[in-house]
């Protein structure tokens, strides 16, 4: 109607305010990166599956006397699963927090300039990561990912507000993480598989069409693990890689994860903690999934 003002829907309004948190995001973090002269935001490496050595058993740090950990995973945004496990672990014998990245293969940061809310544009919102995911690095190989050495978390979450941590934390304390950027397959066909529990219980789930889509997304766990393993890693915050906006089938990709995690070249005490966030948000039944099938099991 005529001088009705337009009428824009939760969803649009909160894709405005995300555009403009990431706009502020890039302005702020200039200020805060003088003050860390030791940090190299936008540096990173592109990491290829065909060209970074297997791990090797006499290389293993051996960072636990059973030379296993239980996974954990918890409800929560990857930052600050990083965030606690950091806490948890005072002295960095393991290196810094290694964050799993699900990133887009085209775009640098996904659609975060625009306000999307998926976990890689969650990353860049709050932190320097953007600065490193370089436009010479797209499209991304298919067995290729970035590895970040210095990530500064500045923000808190989206549910807090995302709130600028320098108004409670000196900029000298601010988070560090290293973060590994992998893309997962983008919307694989899928079919479903009925099968019966040891109970009798009939259940249906997803699981990928093509089994060669199932071995490329190993490959790239896979990836992600020697890099990790590679740079120093022993603390790791991992993902449902593809499990949101890319629609990869939830119960087969934890259980190629559980699957990857258990293969010879990552046993042996590569690990010293080994979490999964899961920030199930929309009640999409990934947490439990995940819970059912990782939660707890030693690799």
């Amino acid at each position: 109607m005529p001088g009705q003002a337009p009428r824009y829907d939760q969803s649009s309004r909160q894709s405005q305010d995300l555009a403009t948190v990431a706009k502020e995001t890039m302005i702020v973090l200039p200020n805060i990166l003088q003050r860390l002269p030791n940090l190299q935001a936008a540096k990173s490496e592109a990491l290829y599956l065909s060209t970074l050595p297997a791990l090797e058993a006499a290389e293993c740090p051996r960072r636990t006397s059973s030379r296993k950990v239980a996974i954990k995973i918890v409800n929560d945004d990857s930052f600050n699963a990083a965030i606690k496990l950091a806490a948890s672990k005072p002295v960095a014998s393991a290196g810094r927090v290694a964050v799993l990245n699900m990133a887009s293969h085209a775009n640098p940061g996904g659609g975060w300039l625009q306000g999307a809310r998926a976990q890689e544009e969650a990353l860049c919102y709050r932190s320097s990561l953007s600065l490193s995911l370089h436009r010479r690095y797209y499209p991304f190989k298919q067995l290729m990912g970035i590895y970040t050495p210095d990530v500064v978390v500045i923000r808190s979450d989206m549910p807090s507000g995302h709130k600028l941590l320098t108004s409670d934390v000196p900029v000298q304390d601010l988070p560090v993480v290293s973060v590994l950027s992998i893309a997962a397959l983008r919307c694989p066909e899928t079919k479903r598989l009925q099968g019966k529990t040891p109970s009798g219980n009939v259940f249906v789930r997803l699981t990928y069409a093509d089994p060669a889509d199932r071995e490329l997304t190993k490959a790239k766990m896979r990836l992600c693990l020697r890099m990790a393993a590679r740079r120093g890693h022993g603390l790791l915050v991992l993902g449902a890689l593809g499990c949101g906006a890319f629609k990869n089938p939830k119960e087969d990709v934890a259980q190629c994860w559980l699957e990857v995690l258990r293969e010879a070249e990552f046993q042996g005490g590569w690990w010293e903690e080994v979490w999964f966030a899961i920030f199930d948000s929309r009640q999409e039944g990934n947490f439990e999934v995940f819970q059912d099938v990782l939660g707890g099991v030693e690799v």
